[in-house]
């Protein structure tokens, strides 16, 4: 756990997502953008960790960008989108040639065609368009906001049931009725390396987490800390996964302390 001599978490400092997938804070997104419009600066979002697990709207943030990913959302790797604000696009250059992006070639320059198109170049990834399409189908019929719901819910025992363990530290804030956290905890286990903890659970109990720096080098580094362990979770998730996480953490610690 954190002690009360660590630094507070202000979540304005460290990531540009909706959630904070190594801390798990939701963070101030509209409250980023106001701040960043009012000096004449644009957003874009890394909404990747977000769209999956919370409701999004772009229009109700007023972000110029906002970009997400497939595979985080139940469909297919390759392929994610881009959402930007019209008048942004339209006066934006394409950054690929090819099929579809042209609207009128001449000799000596040549005109585009109107977003998407002009930033669509060549055969598109027609199979990965497909199942993006039925993924999304798929996570509106059960409802963002009906996922994200579950999500907390099983965040705050993923929290509880981690904080339980002895030698364990937990990064981030602690859930409260004002603080919602995305449902994950990153973690180290004391005198363990993360990546000895997420081995020892793949081999000898078949349990998956991820071990490293998370996308987040910069804040491993402000903490003083060289990797972290991170156990996540999505909505066909339950308790009782996690009740066999927390067991086959605690071998996996009795384990590796029995050296000692």
């Amino acid at each position: 756990m954190l002690s009360e001599d660590q630094p507070h978490w202000n979540c304005h400092n460290y990531s540009w997502y909706l959630l904070n997938f190594f801390v798990a804070s939701v963070l101030p997104i509209d409250e980023i953008v106001l701040w960043a419009h009012d000096v004449g600066a644009k957003v874009l979002v890394d909404a990747c960790q977000s769209v999956p697990h919370m409701v999004v709207d772009v229009k109700d943030l007023d972000v110029d960008f906002l970009v997400a990913s497939s595979h985080k959302m139940c469909g297919p790797t390759g392929i994610g989108f881009l959402y930007g604000k019209s008048e942004l696009l339209s006066a934006m250059p394409p950054f690929l040639g090819g099929g579809e992006m042209i609207s009128d070639v001449f000799l000596d320059h040549s005109t585009y065609a109107d977003p998407p198109s002009r930033f669509e170049a060549g055969t598109p990834a027609i199979g990965e368009a497909i199942g993006l399409g039925a993924a999304i189908d798929y996570l509106s019929e059960i409802g963002m906001q009906k996922i994200h719901n579950y999500e907390v819910d099983l965040a705050n025992y993923l929290y509880e049931s981690l904080r339980s363990v002895h030698g364990v530290r937990i990064y981030g804030p602690a859930p409260s009725q004002t603080v919602q956290r995305a449902a994950l905890c990153s973690f180290n286990v004391d005198d363990i390396h993360p990546t000895d903890l997420a081995t020892f659970l793949d081999q000898q109990h078949g349990v998956a987490i991820r071990s490293g720096h998370h996308c987040a080098q910069p804040l491993h580094r402000y903490l003083g800390i060289s990797a972290s362990a991170r156990a996540s979770l999505y909505f066909y998730n339950t308790k009782e996964d996690v009740d066999d996480f927390i067991r086959a953490l605690k071998d996996t610690i009795n384990f590796f302390t029995s050296f000692k």
